[in-house]
């Protein structure tokens, strides 16, 4: 019934308002610096629970494709992150769990970046058939594939497409977080330690160690 089925996904333009809007994101903040660190040198652990709601101001996630609080800063990147693996951390994961969201119940090209580009949603990882694409519109995708496989086919087909809220995997970074994510946090060693023991577990029962 749907076009495209896009995955969960944590640190999404789109998702992860829907996200706070479903009080998946507890107010979590960074930690404090250990002794003889400074600002320059803050690679920080995980962040802290402080309230089951976020209610500062500053991290209020905007519900649009290029929000400031997600897309354009590495804090509120770090943020959906953190959220994640605390709720992995603690068995509540299952608050990221939506069901369904449309990302085209209002229409296409609802939400526009103020210099001409309009998308409907971040296309980071989505399951679709050969079928799917018989028809797309292939230099548009050369100009602009995220527009073109995410707003333009979806519009010319009168089709939706949706997220499946189960599905919840972990969109590293967009290019304007990655420095900043990278420079201050430890979110990478904590995702490649919860890999490691699903590598492991995964070998163990399916191919024989």
């Amino acid at each position: 019934r749907f076009l495209f089925v896009s995955a969960n996904v944590v640190n999404h333009g789109i998702l992860s308002a829907v996200h706070q809007e479903s009080a998946a994101i507890p107010h979590l903040v960074k930690p404090a610096l250990p002794e003889g660190r400074d600002m320059m040198a803050q690679k920080l652990g995980p962040w802290e629970w402080k309230a089951p709601v976020m209610n500062d101001p500053k991290f209020r996630i905007e519900h649009t494709f290029y929000s400031d609080c997600v897309w354009r800063r590495w804090d509120c990147a770090a943020l959906v992150h953190e959220a994640l693996l605390w709720r992995l951390e603690n068995g509540s994961s299952c608050v990221f769990d939506f069901g369904l969201f449309d990302f085209h119940a209002h229409g296409y090209e609802t939400m526009h970046d103020g210099i001409g580009r309009s998308i409907d949603w971040n296309d980071n990882f989505f399951a679709f058939k050969h079928e799917d694409f018989d028809d797309i519109d292939w230099a548009g995708v050369a100009n602009d594939d995220e527009r073109e496989m995410s707003t333009l086919h979806p519009k010319r087909r009168g089709e939706h497409a949706v997220a499946l809220g189960r599905a919840i995997i972990a969109h590293w970074t967009f290019s304007v977080q990655e420095k900043g994510l990278l420079a201050n946090t430890t979110l990478l060693d904590r995702y490649r330690a919860r890999a490691e023991v699903l590598m492991q577990d995964n070998a163990e029962r399916f191919y024989d160690g």
